[in-house]
């Protein structure tokens, strides 16, 4: 499990540290107050650990490029230092800093603003391989027919998580014979959603009872659902795992945010660690509501983190449930839609 990661004068952070949950993690904020970052740069840094931990070589050297070039292909940034936080008073920025701990052992590397493809690790306390997945904002079920074939041979503007997602869903369904420890997760969502997905010939396919159809023409809600859904059942996602998930709510009607919700517990239930960046008033506090009552609903460990820009870095507050916050931006927009309705209806009268 990640214990914590830190980071100082990385994009928007200053100097900051987050101290996870064994299981469910939300992160919450205004755009660009980074909650994305943080998933890619813990998904970056266990992705070039595991290519290191699974390849030939073992150097300090080559693990710096790896995590150097990792980082490089979940940003997208032209050059690595340009992930180096600008100070708006001095064009010469210090170097940033991150460092994140597994299972108590830690890593910690920096980079300068001149830094082009490598990194000066700091401190390598040795990760074993771990089992990660990245679920990105919008869904890869319709782009995924050539999409391998086009990312070996061409420059695209996709970063690694879709890169890495299209990978994943091309392996082939585990046997019927194999129990699944994810069967409780999967359960989930078939319940609610009455179809299952499949592959043939390199494209997607939604199967229920009124027959089978081509991925591209169902919602795109259901794509998204269907996708993760696949990732159990080929067995990518599995117990033990970390699974980042960036606005698991993109692209879903309200009714199906509570399966979401449900489905998201069931995982933690199972052993994995998740790591949630999301905008959505329904999913935050029905998440927030299993929390408080975790006792009755025997619910997993719960984390929230509300990510805001003060002074030109980033200001963090964290609790259990939301009412541990006190600036929850969801909640804050929520009201002003209150009062404004209220003006209505006072002008009106």
């Amino acid at each position: 499990m990640i214990d914590f990661i830190s980071f100082n004068n990385f994009t928007n952070f200053r100097d900051n540290t987050f101290l996870f949950s064994k299981s469910i993690n939300v992160f919450i904020g205004k755009n660009g107050t980074g909650k994305t970052h943080i998933l890619k740069n813990i998904a970056a840094t266990v992705n070039a650990n595991n290519l290191l931990v699974t390849g030939i070589k073992d150097s300090k050297d080559y693990k710096s490029t790896l995590i150097a070039e990792n980082i490089i292909n979940y940003f997208k940034p032209d050059r690595l230092g340009n992930l180096v936080r600008k100070e708006k008073k001095n064009s010469d920025a210090p170097k940033a800093e991150v460092s994140i701990s597994i299972n108590k052992k830690e890593l910690t590397y920096s980079f300068n603003s001149t830094s082009k493809n490598n990194v000066s690790i700091l401190k390598d306390e040795k990760w074993e391989e771990m089992n990660s997945m990245y679920i990105p904002p919008r869904e890869m079920l319709s782009l995924f027919e050539g999409f391998i074939g086009l990312t070996e041979k061409r420059e695209i503007s996709f970063d690694e998580t879709y890169i890495s997602l299209a990978k994943s869903l091309n392996v082939p369904l585990l046997k019927e014979s194999f129990k699944n420890p994810l069967q409780q997760a999967i359960n989930v969502l078939e319940k609610e959603l009455n179809f299952n997905v499949i592959q043939e010939n390199g494209r997607f396919y939604i199967k229920d009872e009124n027959g089978t159809t081509e991925a591209h023409l169902v919602a795109e809600g259901f794509r998204k659902l269907a996708s993760v859904m696949y990732l159990i059942l080929n067995g990518e996602l599995k117990e033990n795992s970390i699974l980042f998930w960036d606005e698991p709510e993109a692209n879903l009607n309200p009714a199906l945010i509570k399966v979401v919700a449900g489905f998201i517990l069931e995982l933690a239930r199972c052993g994995i660690q998740i790591f949630i960046a999301t905008h959505d008033y329904l999913l935050t506090h029905l998440l927030s509501l299993y929390s408080e009552y975790k006792e009755e609903q025997k619910t997993p460990d719960m984390k929230f983190f509300c990510l805001s820009k003060q002074n030109n870095t980033i200001a963090i507050e964290e609790g259990e449930t939301l009412s541990s916050i006190q600036n929850n931006p969801i909640l804050d927009e929520y009201a002003n839609y209150y009062d404004l309705e209220q003006s209505f209806l006072n002008s009106v009268q």
